[in-house]
Formats: structure tokens, C-alpha cells, sequence
């Protein structure tokens, strides 16, 4: 009787402990019950990325490896970024070298080049998390983006994605 006891409390321990170790992650470390995705304002409404795509490779104009990180609402894109795979503050200014970064936000899909793409002509991207190896990274930005004719603000952005592709 005392064997099946102890057999029992080792399964409920067993059980418990499975159990705290696969529950969804709410410290917003990017796992399933995180923060993971892009929010930001878009001249102040609220905006949330229903998916994200980001890319690390090889990019001659800029002289290293980068990366490309493109947000979407349904199949609409509206956030394209482009910055070095590395921690720090690069400035947004269309510049594709290792020390800046490109972000641009668009309206309408993108369809009427150049009035629907926003590219920055000032603002940053901060990036605190840039793991390539376990494919992670967290990020904050703001930007103005312009199109010749208009401007747009993007502030209070976060980015924090847990996928990325290799090419």
C-alpha cells in the first residue's frame, strides 16, 4: 500500500510539473501566450499586425547579412522593415548599410506606387533582441514615413517575433 502511495504522489508530481512546463508563456517572451506580433499607432489609431514575416540574408547594397521583416492585416501589407541583424538604435532613413534602417508603412496594400508607400525620412528602430540562432527578436520603433505628398506618423510600435527565414 505504501509502494502504490508513493507511486501515485511521484505521478501527480510528474503530472504537475508537465503540466506548469507546457502552459502557454504570458511574460511576453514571444511564445504562444505572449506579446508576439507588431502593434504600433498609425497617426494615432492603433494598429495590430495579424502576421509577420521576417527574412535573414545576405544583402550586397548593404554590405552584410539582413534582415526583412514584413507585417500584414489579412493578406494587406502594411510594414515593410529593413535593418542589421545586430542589438541597437539604427536610424530610419531609406539607408541600406549597417548602421541604419529602412521601415516603411503602407496603406492600401500597396497598390499605387508611390502614394500608398511611406518611407521613413526620420525615426529609429531599437532593437533589443536580435537572436538568429533561436530565430527571436524583439524590437521597438517610430518613424515618420512620407510620400512625397503626405505624411504619416508611426509611433509606439513593438515588434517581437520568434520565426525567422533563412536564406
Amino acid at each position: 500500500m505504501k509502494t502504490v502511495k508513493l507511486f501515485g504522489c511521484a505521478l501527480f508530481v510528474m503530472a504537475a510539473t508537465l503540466w506548469t512546463s507546457c502552459s502557454s508563456s504570458s511574460d511576453g517572451d514571444g511564445g504562444s501566450g505572449g506579446t508576439q506580433g507588431i502593434t504600433f499607432k498609425a497617426d494615432g489609431t492603433a494598429v495590430t499586425a495579424s502576421s509577420v514575416d521576417a527574412t535573414l540574408y545576405s544583402n550586397s547594397v548593404a554590405g552584410g547579412r539582413y534582415i526583412d521583416v514584413y507585417a500584414f492585416q489579412g493578406t494587406n501589407q502594411i510594414l515593410e522593415f529593413h535593418f542589421p541583424p545586430k542589438t541597437g538604435s539604427f536610424t530610419a532613413n531609406q539607408t541600406m548599410d549597417m548602421s541604419h534602417s529602412w521601415l516603411t508603412y503602407m496603406t492600401n496594400n500597396g497598390l499605387d506606387y508611390p502614394g500608398d508607400y511611406f518611407g521613413s525620412t526620420s525615426g529609429t528602430i531599437n532593437v533589443t533582441t536580435c537572436d538568429t540562432i533561436n530565430n527571436k527578436i524583439v524590437a521597438t520603433f517610430n518613424f515618420v514615413g512620407d510620400n512625397g505628398t503626405v505624411t504619416k506618423t508611426i509611433s509606439e510600435g513593438t515588434l517581437n517575433i520568434n520565426a525567422i527565414s533563412h536564406d
